[in-house]
């Protein structure tokens, strides 16, 4: 293995296991973590088609599950202009600001995730038409910029009372339809080429390890005290990506 990809590694095999294990981690592990060792507009183009490959593996088993109307209607509308939109700023905001920017998006989003962790018990009320919109719109946006639209979009989709199959399925087919389109203009911008397509190769194992490892110790140890520790992590990650 590439010594020079080493850290990558380490870091998406604990994404796919905290995956597995306890259904997030998605990209903004492997980028919050990766962000101290490499750039992230080197990193996106390395780690997204990977997505392709496991959301595939459960779009392939349970697409009978899938939500097409809720797809069409609500989720790919919005999302898809958002996605366009975050495309666009991502050829603006480069650098230390893109890095800046994604180091306060962590934090935010690692605190909510604590907040909802430890408040779960209480009843929520449903969200409005608007703000349901809003999360799906910005979920987009933070797609095309890093990738890592799930916290928001998975938020909205907690408060439909979808099952745990259908949630997961139709999930998986949203995040093959962006991750699809962002890997093709990757490709066409020369943002991605064979070489990074290589290094995506090079980190299967840790996708296929982290899964497996997260799927063989699910329900073996205890879910909520994991989830802390990683949130709590990110927010150290995203603070120190900042300062």
């Amino acid at each position: 293995m590439d010594p020079g990809i080493t850290p990558l590694f380490l870091f998406s095999f604990f994404s796919y296991f905290a995956t597995a294990f306890a259904g997030f981690g998605g990209m903004i592990l492997p980028l919050a973590l990766g962000a101290h060792f490499y750039s992230i507009p080197w990193m996106l183009p390395v780690l997204v088609p990977l997505t392709l490959v496991s959301n595939s593996y459960i779009l392939i088993r349970y697409h009978r599950y899938v939500q097409i109307e809720l797809l069409l209607k609500k989720i790919f509308p919005l999302m898809g202009i958002g996605l366009v939109i975050g495309i666009f700023l991502f050829d603006l905001v480069q650098g230390e600001l893109l890095k800046t920017v994604f180091g306060v998006l962590v934090i935010l989003l690692a605190l909510r995730d604590l907040y909802q962790l430890y408040t779960a018990s209480q009843e929520r009320a449903p969200l409005s038409p608007g703000a349901c919109r809003t999360y799906i719109f910005f979920a987009g946006v933070i797609q095309g910029l890093y990738a890592c639209g799930g916290p928001l979009l998975v938020y909205v989709l907690n408060r439909l009372g979808l099952s745990k199959m259908v949630f997961r399925s139709t999930l998986s087919l949203v995040w093959v339809t962006m991750n699809t389109v962002l890997s093709i203009i990757y490709f066409s911008t020369g943002k991605a080429d064979l070489t990074s397509l290589r290094y995506s190769l090079l980190l299967i194992p840790a996708l296929a390890c982290g899964l497996l490892a997260g799927d063989l110790l699910h329900g073996k140890i205890a879910e909520r005290p994991f989830k802390t520790v990683v949130f709590v992590f990110l927010v150290a990650a995203g603070a120190s990506i900042i300062f």
